[in-house]
């Protein structure tokens, strides 16, 4: 798990804001080594002062990211970034505004060291109810939404609070269990997919004001194993305002192995983590998972209520005991 790579498809229908959101991710990568693929370079604006070198359709960054164009190559250029001994920490894909976004992510399965991280698409307030009711693009609009994880509202800042409200009752009334990012959205988006990598140790060791300010987290931790079957069914069951979750935790079908739980809007999964005790930064026997979501959103209450169901009840001695008497016949 620790050598996977993983990839994040950037969807929304032309002129949504996808490019905007490219340039804020190459212009502050915070420390992440990312690999941005793009249909061509006309649009990104890369700073001249960042570019270290440019080898065809390759440009590299002075801050260690690279911008590629892909054109009709997408398998072959996420094959080379995985097979790079010095390749990216995270893969970021800009699907053409008339791409099936879910389909791009298909592309994630073609490594065995890439993992689909997310499908984020970006919705235009000021057009995206017209274009999903239009009957040429409609359908297409619709199932962009539809394949989302996270649903990005951009252009927030050129229409009314009310309208911007509208549309985000209209995405959620069409996307029901959708994670919608509503004001400045391609900002707090980049911010959290750059940051993913430090802010969930961050803050559940309490740094990162900055980080705080913007998110907040909550922290569930128990010392014994977890029920598995409860646990996914809290995994499923989450309320929209987590965004992001991540833990290692031990299930009580199996308690000598650890698994690694990943969570982005509405994508999750569960896996064998492949690594000794101590390694991950928890004591031994411990499972923790970090709930992320924009500050003032998440509610800490129903997440405890939520996780409360994933512990098994400790019986003491005597009365497991007890019981086992009675079931004999």
């Amino acid at each position: 798990m620790a050598d996977q790579i993983p990839v994040a498809v950037i969807g929304g229908y032309l002129g949504a804001g996808k490019t905007t959101l490219l340039n804020r991710l190459l212009g502050d990568a915070q420390g992440v080594k990312l690999a941005v693929l793009v249909n061509d370079f006309g649009s990104v604006n890369i700073d001249a002062g960042l570019i270290a070198s440019r080898d065809g359709e390759t440009i590299s960054l002075a801050n260690g990211c690279v911008c590629c164009t892909i054109g009709d190559n997408l398998g072959l250029a996420l094959h080379d970034l995985a097979e790079r001994s010095d390749g990216p920490e995270h893969i970021v894909i800009e699907a053409s505004g008339v791409a099936d976004p879910g389909k791009i992510a298909h592309y994630a399965a073609s490594h065995p060291r890439l993992v689909l991280d997310s499908i984020v698409v970006i919705a235009d307030v000021q057009t995206i109810r017209e274009r999903a009711a239009d009957k040429y693009v409609g359908d297409l609009v619709r199932l962009q939404l539809a394949t989302a994880d996270v649903i990005v509202l951009s252009k927030t800042d050129l229409v009314g609070a009310d309208a911007c409200r509208q549309v985000q009752c209209w995405i959620e009334s069409e996307v029901p269990d959708a994670r919608l990012l509503a004001a400045s959205g391609t900002s707090l988006f980049a911010e959290l997919l750059l940051a993913q990598r430090t802010t969930l140790r961050r803050m559940s060791a309490g740094g990162d004001d900055h980080h705080r300010q913007t998110f907040a987290a909550w922290t569930f931790s128990r010392e014994r194993p977890l029920d598995g079957a409860a646990l996914r069914a809290t995994i499923a069951s989450m309320p929209p305002a987590v965004l992001r979750a991540k833990g290692i935790v031990r299930l009580a079908e199996e308690p000598g192995r650890r698994f690694v739980l990943q969570l982005v809007g509405r994508r999750w999964s569960l896996e064998r983590l492949d690594i000794e005790d101590g390694r991950d930064g928890l004591p031994s026997g411990r499972s923790a998972i970090v709930c992320i979501g924009l500050a003032g959103q998440l509610d800490p209450a129903r997440l405890e209520a939520l996780f409360a169901r994933v512990a098994p009840a400790i019986v003491p001695p005597a009365v497991a005991a007890l019981l086992q008497r009675q079931d004999r016949p």
